[in-house]
């Protein structure tokens, strides 16, 4: 049964002695107690002038899944302190997971016979410390702070070409089976728009000219159509910034 603290007595409390007066039997053997909402460290009220709709969140330029991320990353016995900041943080985590998983599959498309270095056999071999943290009273801030620490070593594996394809692989289904929980990739493939594609093709051309002042100028600009950039040793790749 779940509620807000401030739930627990005396509603919750009613709501036992109402259902085991009449069925004689237990009512509830798991109760979830939220902490509150806060808005930049207040509660959150009309007449404070910091209460926001999705819709209020959305008309700033972020997306569903960005906010979705925001309100998921603390446990559920926190408060939750909602903040712009934190919404930006929410785009920028969403970031790492994205540039992560498109290297992992850069990776696992490619044919080769190394072996993966033993760090990253160590974090396959301790994955589930993920469920782990989720079995620990739904401890979410644990289990992301593992998936994130993941993304690190994996990274310095492919920067220093120690990781192959097999392993490459076997994140990408780790990652399929916890993504069944957070529900945040996204999965729907997106045309890129033709503004979009011009100006990539711009910043690709002023790249190559080693104007680095335009490159980042356009780069800007693609950012403030919803998309992202990221330069690889195969050329620059293009994904949205968000999905809603």
């Amino acid at each position: 049964h779940c509620g807000g603290v401030d739930n627990i007595f005396p509603h919750h409390e009613a709501e036992i002695a109402q259902s085991e007066g009449v069925t004689g039997k237990k009512f509830v053997r798991y109760w979830l107690h939220c902490a509150h909402l806060l808005v930049d460290g207040q509660k959150m009220a009309k007449s404070l002038g910091n209460f926001y709709t999705v819709p209020d969140v959305l008309a700033k330029g972020y997306t569903g899944r960005e906010l979705r991320y925001a309100l998921l990353r603390v446990h559920y016995r926190v408060p939750l302190n909602f903040t712009w900041e934190g919404m930006k943080e929410a785009r920028e985590s969403l970031g790492r997971i994205d540039e992560w998983l498109a290297r992992l599959e850069e990776v696992a498309q490619k044919e080769n016979v190394q072996r993966p270095t033993s760090n990253a056999q160590r974090r396959m071999e301790e994955h589930a410390q993920f469920e782990e943290a989720l079995d620990d009273d739904l401890n979410i801030s644990a289990a992301l702070g593992f998936l994130f620490e993941s993304i690190r070593e994996t990274n310095r594996a492919i920067d220093q070409n120690e990781m192959d394809s097999a392993s490459a692989r076997a994140w990408l289904d780790w990652w399929k089976r916890i993504n069944t929980v957070l529900d945040i990739e996204t999965e729907i493939e997106t045309a890129v728009p033709a503004e979009v594609a011009q100006l990539a093709k711009e910043r690709e051309k002023a790249r190559s000219e080693k104007n680095w002042k335009q490159s980042d100028e356009l780069r800007e600009e693609i950012s403030a159509l919803g998309w992202q950039v990221r330069d690889t040793k195969d050329g620059q790749k293009l994904a949205p910034r968000g999905a809603a």
